[in-house]
This record gives C-alpha cells, structure tokens and sequence, in this order.
C-alpha cells in the first residue's frame, strides 16, 4: 500500500470515526470526558488526518483553505445529523469541533515535513547533521 493510499484510508477512517463518535446516541465512554475535550480531539484527528493526506497528495498550500472547509462542513454536519439522534446539537460543540480541526490540520501541516525529516536521520544517520564521532 503506498503512502497516498494509507492517508486516504485514513482520513476516510477519521471521519467514520467522527461520525460515529458524535451521532450514535450513547457511545462507549461517554462522560468519560468533558464534551469539549471530546469534541477538540476527534476533530484534530480529523483535521491531522487532511493534513498527511494533502502532504502524501502533494497538494499545494492552497489546498489548506479547502480542507480547512471540509472539516468545517463535517462539524456542521454532524451538529446537524444530531437533531435527528437522542443527542443535542450545539453551536458550542460546532465551535469546539471547528477550533479542534482546523487546529488539527494546521499543526500536523507544520510537524509532518519536520517528522518525516526525523525519520529519514534515523533510517539514515549519514543524514545527520550533528559531529560525528571519531
């Protein structure tokens, strides 16, 4: 499977899970956590997610505003699919499900490249740029 393909599994993956987490009428571990901590970090992950997919995608910078967009539908979406479940949808959880992506997406857009930078001196220590020793 190749890195293209990983990334679009899971960003598929990410938003099942979004999906599932905010639209069933009780999910496991429910009030394990307070609801903005949930909120915050499912939609990170769905907003980390967009980012190894538009850097596995070699997708431009620009593309960030659209899926900076999508995450914003998804949040919406699943506020909305709410009114039809047990749950009751918010626009505090909306907001808490937008700052939790699009910080998501930001944050793992800076890390991958410094990430996959890490890795490659691992797998490769003639890439260090530390001393050597003699």
């Amino acid at each position: 499977m190749t890195l293209l393909w990983a990334a679009r599994l899971a960003a598929v993956f990410a938003v099942a899970v979004a999906c599932y987490l905010t639209l069933t009428p009780d999910p496991n571990g429910a009030g394990l956590l307070p609801d903005y901590v949930g909120h915050l970090g499912i939609f990170a992950g769905v907003g980390a997610s967009f980012a190894v997919l538009r850097r596995a995608s070699g997708w431009s910078k620009a593309a960030l505003g659209g899926l900076g967009f999508a995450v914003v539908v998804i949040g919406g979406g699943t506020e909305i699919g709410q009114s039809f479940t047990t749950r009751d949808p918010g626009l505090r959880d909306f907001a808490f499900d937008v700052i939790g992506g699009v910080s998501g997406l930001l944050l793992a857009d800076w890390a991958a490249p410094r990430v996959w930078r890490g890795l490659d001196r691992v797998n490769d220590p003639s890439r260090s740029t530390g001393d050597s020793a003699p």
